[in-house]
C-alpha cells in the first residue's frame, strides 16, 4: 500500500483523446472536491502564537489562526429551540442542551440511554430528552465540530452560547475503535481527541439528525470508513481526498520532522522551491500549501483502523508515525496538536518537540476569503455596563489546586474523595496477591515490622484499593500517571502495576491490577509480584467550619479601582477539618442590584451558578478571576464567597459560611493637558 515507484492508476496516458477524456474526468472530481469540502468547517482559531505561547502578528505565519481554512460558521452559531435542544445551524443536528444531566456513565450504558433504555433517568433531569426517541451518541467526527479551537475552554463557550453544564472533560461518541472494546471520546478541556475502554465512565452529549435537514446536501463525512475510490492518486506525487476536497502529497515523509515554527517555515520554503525537498513522484506544482489544521488533520483517518489509522486503499507513500497541525491548543499555547497516525488520535504537544510535516492544499483551490477578527465578533452587540470581562478570555477553575493534602505522619488525603492513602507508593516490595492483602493487615496490626519510615501514624483499617477508586483518582492524570500522582503530593509512586482488591469472577487463579504508566487495568495471575499501595476511607467529622476568604489585588475587604485598572480576584479557605460533601460559589451584585455568577470556566452569568462540587479542602490564595474594569461603569461591587457544606455544622448551627468584599469603580482621572511654556522675555533672552 505505501510502495514507492508506478501506481496501481498507472502514468498519465499520451493519446490526445485520453487526455481530454482525463481532463474531463479530472475537472469532474475537483467540482465534487470543492463541494464536499463544505462538510470540513473551521476550527475557530483566529490568533496565531509562537512557540511560548505569546500571541504574534498572523502575517505569514501559515498558522490556523492565519488562514482560517474550511466552511464559514453561521452566526449565530446556535439557536435555542426552548424545549432542551439546541440546534447547531452549521451542520443541521440537534443537541440535547444540557451537557452533563446524564452524568458519567459506561460507553454501553450511554448507548442504552440513547435508544430508550439502559440506567434510570429522571424525567425531570434531563429537559428535551422525552421528546424525541431517535436520540444517538454523535459520531467522534461530529462532537469534534463542537470544540471551538480559539477558546482555552470549549466547554465554557459551549455554555456561553446555548449549552448548559457541558463539563470540561471527555464525552464519549458512538464511534468505536479498531479495538471493539475501545470507543472514541473529546477532551473538551484540552481538545484532545483519544480512544479509550468502554467501561470507562464519561460524560455524553446526545444528538439527533431532524428529518426536516436530513439530504439536504451535506457532503460525506471525513474520517468515517472510506468507500472504494475516495482517495485519487493523481499521478503527479499528490493524492486527492474527495470527501474532505483536500489534497495531500503522496510522500509523506519528504518534508522530513522538524519543531512546530520550522515546520511551518518549512512549508513556506516548500512553496518557494519544491524541488530541493525530492518527494517521490511530485511534478504537480502549487504555491498555496499549508500545514493542515486539526479538522483537515484529522479527516484523513479512518476510525475502525490502526497501524497506521488510514482508509484501506490510501496510495500513499512512507508516512510517519506523527504530524504536526497549524491549530495551537488554546488552554495549553505553548503547545499545538499533533496526530498519532498510529491510532488516529489527536494530542496536545509542546510546540518544541520534533514532529512531521504533511502539507495539505484545498484541491480547487485556496480560496480568496479574508479572516475572521475577533474584533468583528463582538461589533455592534449591545454591551452591559456591569459585566466584568475575562482579560485574555476565561479560563477554566480547577480545584483543588494539588489532589492531596499532606498530614505529616506519612499519609496524604485526596481532596476530591476524600479517602486516605498511604503517602509512600514503594514502602512495599512487590508481592503476589494473596501476600498483598496479608502485608495490608500487618500494616494495620503491626506497622513497625514494616519499612514504611515515614509512616507515624496509627490506623486499623488499611486496604487494597478497589479499581474503580484507583481508576477515579487518575481520571485527573495527565501525563504518566505515577508522575502526575507525585506532582500532587504523593510520594515514591512508581510507574508500574499496582494491585487492586478485584479478583476475576471468570478465573479465580487471576486478580486485577492498575499499571500507572498509562493507567490501564490489565489482569494478572494472583502469583506475581506486584506493588502494594493502601487506601483508607475517610472519616465523617462531628463539625465542621471552613473559612472561606475572598480578595480583590489581594486586599481583604474593599478596594478602590480607577477604571481600566486590571482586577484579580482570588479565593482560599482555611479551618477545613475533613473531607464534607460542600458547594462553593462566587458572585458579585452589581450598582443596579443584579447578580453575576462566577461559573467553573472562568466566566460570569445571570444563573445561579456553582464554581465547584467537592469535599472541603484547605485552599491557599488561589486566583479564580482576572478581569478589566475598563468597560465596566463605575460604581460599588460587592463580591461574596460562599461555602456550603452539605453535613455537618459549625458553631452555633451555622451552615453556611461566606466572606465579603466590595469593589468600587471610580471614574479615570483625566488626561493631564500638554500646555507649551511661554516665551521668555527678550531680557532673559539676552542674559542668557
Amino acid at each position: 500500500m505505501f510502495e514507492r515507484g508506478i501506481t496501481r492508476h498507472g502514468r498519465f496516458p499520451r493519446d490526445p483523446l485520453a487526455l481530454v477524456l482525463l481532463a474531463v474526468l479530472l475537472g469532474t472530481l475537483l467540482a465534487a472536491a470543492a463541494n464536499a469540502s463544505a462538510g470540513l468547517p473551521r476550527t475557530g482559531q483566529r490568533t496565531c502564537f509562537d512557540d511560548q505561547g505569546a500571541a504574534i502578528d498572523h502575517a505569514g505565519t501559515g498558522q490556523d489562526g492565519e488562514l482560517q481554512a474550511g466552511a464559514v460558521w453561521p452566526d449565530p452559531r446556535f439557536a435555542d429551540n426552548g424545549d432542551g435542544t439546541v440546534t447547531d445551524r452549521l451542520t443541521g443536528l440537534m443537541w440535547l442542551q444540557d451537557g452533563s444531566c446524564l452524568g458519567r456513565l459506561s460507553w454501553q450504558g450511554a448507548m442504552a440511554i440513547a435508544a430508550g433504555g439502559g440506567e434510570a433517568v429522571r424525567p425531570d433531569s434531563c429537559s428535551g430528552l422525552d421528546l424525541y426517541d431517535d436520540w444517538a451518541l454523535p459520531e467522534i467526527t461530529q462532537l469534534e465540530e463542537l470544540f471551538h479551537a480559539e477558546e482555552a475552554s470549549a466547554a465554557g463557550w459551549l455554555n456561553r452560547h446555548r449549552f448548559r453544564n457541558v463539563q470540561p472533560g471527555a464525552y464519549w461518541s458512538g464511534t468505536t475503535g479498531p479495538n471493539p472494546y475501545r470507543a472514541w471520546l473529546l477532551h473538551f478541556d484540552s481538545g484532545e481527541v483519544r480512544l479509550a475502554g468502554k467501561i470507562d465512565r464519561n460524560f455524553c452529549l446526545l444528538v439527533r439528525q431532524p428529518a426536516e435537514s436530513a439530504g439536504e446536501g451535506a457532503p460525506p463525512r471525513p474520517g468515517q470508513p472510506a468507500a472504494a475510490g475516495r482517495l485519487v492518486d493523481n499521478g503527479d506525487g499528490t493524492v486527492t481526498d474527495q470527501a474532505a476536497g483536500l489534497m495531500w502529497l503522496k510522500d509523506g515523509a519528504c518534508l522530513g520532522s522538524a519543531v512546530w515554527l520550522e515546520g511551518l517555515r518549512k512549508v513556506t520554503d516548500f512553496n518557494r522551491d519544491p524541488a530541493k525537498y525530492g518527494c517521490g513522484e511530485l511534478t504537480a506544482r502549487y504555491q498555496d500549501w499549508a500545514l493542515p489544521n486539526r479538522h483537515e488533520m484529522r479527516s484523513l483517518i479512518d476510525h475502525r483502523r490502526d497501524l497506521p489509522a488510514l482508509p484501506a486503499d490510501a496510495p500513499f507513500i512512507d508516512p510517519l508515525v506523527r504530524y504536526w497541525t497549524a491549530t495551537t491548543a488554546a488552554a495549553r499555547p505553548a503547545a499545538a496538536f499533533v496526530l498519532l497516525l498510529g491510532s488516529g488520535e489527536l494530542l496536545a504537544v509542546a510546540k518544541d518537540r520534533e514532529q512531521g510535516i504533511w502539507p495539505v492544499r484545498p484541491s480547487a483551490g485556496r480560496p480568496d476569503r479574508r479572516r475572521i477578527l475577533a474584533q468583528e465578533l463582538t461589533a455592534g452587540a449591545s454591551k452591559d455596563p456591569f459585566l466584568l470581562e475575562a482579560i485574555g478570555g476565561s479560563r477554566p477553575i480547577v480545584w483543588p489546586v494539588k489532589r492531596f493534602t499532606e498530614h505529616g505522619d506519612g499519609t496524604v488525603t485526596d481532596n476530591i474523595s476524600g479517602l486516605m492513602w498511604l503517602n509512600d507508593g514503594a514502602c512495599f516490595l512487590p508481592e503476589t496477591w494473596e501476600n498483598a492483602g496479608m502485608v495490608v493487615e500487618v500494616l494495620n496490626s503491626s506497622p513497625d515490622r514494616l519499612q514504611c519510615a515515614a509512616y507515624q501514624g496509627r490506623y486499623a483499617d488499611w486496604q487494597l484499593p478497589e479499581m474503580a477508586v484507583l481508576r477515579e483518582l487518575l481520571q485527573g492524570a495527565q501525563g504518566v500517571p505515577a508522575a502526575w500522582l507525585q506532582s500532587q503530593g504523593a510520594a515514591d509512586i512508581i510507574d508500574r502495576d499496582y494491585w487492586v482488591r478485584d479478583s476475576n469472577p471468570v478465573n479465580l487463579y487471576f486478580a486485577w491490577a492498575i499499571n500507572l504508566r498509562d493507567g490501564t487495568p490489565r489482569n494478572y495471575p494472583k502469583s506475581f509480584e506486584l506493588h502494594v499501595w493502601p487506601v483508607r476511607l475517610p472519616e465523617a467529622p462531628a463539625a465542621v467550619s471552613p473559612a472561606p476568604l475572598l480578595l480583590a489585588n489581594g486586599e481583604e475587604g474593599g478596594l478602590l479601582l480607577k477604571k481600566g485598572n486590571e482586577l484579580l480576584l482570588s479565593a482560599a479557605v482555611s479551618q477545613v477539618s475533613g473531607a464534607v460533601p460542600a458547594l462553593f460559589r462566587i458572585w458579585y451584585v452589581d450598582p443596579a442590584g443584579r447578580q453575576r455568577w462566577l461559573t467553573s470556566q472562568g466566566s460570569w452569568t445571570s444563573m445561579e451558578s456553582e464554581l465547584y462540587r467537592g469535599n472541603l479542602f484547605l485552599l491557599e490564595e488561589s486566583p479564580v478571576f482576572r478581569g478589566d474594569t475598563a468597560e465596566l461603569a463605575p460604581g460599588d461591587y460587592t463580591f461574596f464567597f460562599v461555602v456550603i457544606p452539605a453535613e455537618g455544622k459549625g458553631e452555633g448551627g451555622q451552615t453556611e459560611f461566606i466572606s465579603q468584599l466590595q469593589v468600587t469603580v471610580a471614574a479615570a482621572e483625566p488626561a493631564a493637558v500638554f500646555q507649551p511654556l511661554a516665551e521668555p522675555a527678550a531680557e532673559e533672552m539676552i542674559h542668557e
